[in-house]
């Protein structure tokens, strides 16, 4: 029986062709990596091996401080509008308003970048910028500085939204077809 292997890749992908067969087999490199080496997977050879458990955490916590930090400033609206001599409607209400146009507006854009890109990517991007902007919004000195710091939050917020809810599933379905990782 011939065993010649030939590999080739692409991106993240590599096609591999057995004994001559007529289609080629294409899976994440870290499987195939698996199935050619399995011994260089359980002892932790693999680049940038990661918890499962871990990426879930850290999605859920991020959709959980986007979503919260969606809604939990109109409870400090009030105090807002009086530190920056204000009223509760016009300008202030731009606070909350802005951060979810700026979402509502991007969400499918990052979502394509996502799959251009990288879920990983995209994802640590988002939760740069969100963390960013809630600084910039917690040091902001004037109600415009305020509102310019939750939309640039809101870009955040959008790139995280883009991948987090296929984030897990990817990883949980990477794992599954590879049990050695987990």
């Amino acid at each position: 029986m011939d065993k010649e292997q030939r590999h080739t890749t692409y991106r993240k992908f590599e096609t591999v062709r057995v004994n001559g067969a007529a289609h080629a087999i294409t899976a994440p490199i870290r499987a195939i990596q698996h199935t050619a080496h399995p011994n260089s997977v359980q002892t932790g050879e693999l680049q940038g091996e990661t918890n499962k458990w871990m990426i879930l955490v850290l999605a859920a916590a991020s959709s959980f401080m986007t979503t919260l930090d969606s809604s939990i400033v109109n409870i400090g609206l009030p105090s807002i509008a009086r530190t920056f001599h204000t009223g509760i409607g016009g300008a202030t209400e731009w606070i909350v308003i802005g951060y979810l146009v700026v979402i509502a507006a991007v969400l499918l854009t990052f979502g394509r970048l996502a799959d251009i890109f990288g879920r990983k990517s995209i994802f640590m991007t988002g939760l740069v910028v969100f963390i960013l902007g809630s600084a910039l919004s917690g040091l902001a000195p004037s109600l415009l500085l305020l509102i310019l710091a939750r939309l640039f939050q809101g870009l955040g917020g959008a790139l995280i939204f883009s991948v987090n809810v296929t984030l897990p599933s990817w990883c949980m379905t990477l794992f599954r077809e590879c049990p050695s990782l987990s």
